[in-house]
């Protein structure tokens, strides 16, 4: 008795063929991917400097401490701890020991790693260092009182992702 339906399938030439196409598709697109991810790591780290400069700015203003004049209200603290770039907020002074990652003393309030290779260059609009360590005292009035972190810089893997801009 004959079969009524045929039995189709791919044939090994139509299957590499396909392969093929495919892995050049692939190849093709990978700069684009990791370009991609380069321009995300950068807005990650930007947005949590953002956000602890922010964070820092509005507990100053609270003044859980009560910090009188120019004294410290609160701050940030950039570190470079074994090549990893880490961001803290602290009550009072940033430049206190007690503000980094290993605090007890309920001084630190806020922390974020930046993905890793990002490279944080503060300075003014001129001219820009790379730092490992950077502080950044506010006042009760929310207004800087010490520090280096005004303008910053954030890149990874060559120029076409560096985002830079004031610390509003």
């Amino acid at each position: 008795m004959k079969s009524f339906f045929r039995q189709r399938a791919f044939t090994l030439v139509e299957l590499m063929v396909t392969l093929t196409i495919t892995s050049f598709a692939l190849l093709a697109s990978a700069p684009y991917l990791s370009d991609w991810t380069y321009s995300r790591q950068i807005k990650d780290a930007q947005s949590k400097l953002l956000r602890a400069y922010g964070l820092a700015k509005s507990l100053a203003v609270r003044n859980p401490w009560g910090a009188q004049g120019n004294s410290p209200a609160a701050g940030v603290k950039v570190e470079t701890v074994s090549d990893d770039l880490f961001v803290y907020v602290c009550k009072g002074n940033p430049a206190n020991s007690a503000c980094d990652g290993a605090d007890t003393t309920g001084v630190l309030v806020w922390k974020a790693d930046f993905p890793s290779a990002i490279a944080l260059e503060l300075g003014t609009a001129a001219s820009f260092a790379t730092v490992t360590d950077a502080t950044l005292a506010i006042n009760n009035r929310g207004f800087p009182t010490s520090g280096v972190l005004n303008t910053y810089k954030l890149s990874r893997g060559g120029t076409a992702n560096d985002v830079s801009g004031p610390l509003p």
